[in-house]
């Protein structure tokens, strides 16, 4: 289990865990996890959920979010990625970058 990225609660979406992927002392960039996806087509779904408690699918909504620091939430430190949901993460990440 990797821990490149740390998961926290995010106030703006009703403390609803994100994966953070960058953040500075002002703005956090994060993607939601979510276990019901509204559309098709704009989730990535995880092999393995990441909170350990629950068994059901897990998605990456593929949007980054930009929220300011104070909406970071508690660190979510039982959540992991599995290698495989860690290299799609990553495949996403950088193909946005590009």
């Amino acid at each position: 289990m990797s821990k490149k990225f740390k998961f926290y609660k995010n106030r703006k979406t009703k403390n609803h865990p994100s994966i953070e992927v960058d953040s500075n002392g002002t703005i956090w960039i994060n993607l939601e996890v979510t276990s019901s996806p509204t559309k098709k087509n704009r989730y990535i779904e995880l092999k393995v959920n990441p909170n350990p408690k629950r068994n059901d699918k897990a998605y990456v909504r593929k949007y980054l979010r930009k929220d300011p620091i104070k909406t970071r939430g508690q660190l979510l430190e039982k959540f992991n990625l599995s290698e495989d949901d860690l290299i799609e993460i990553e495949t996403y990440l950088n193909n946005k970058k590009s």
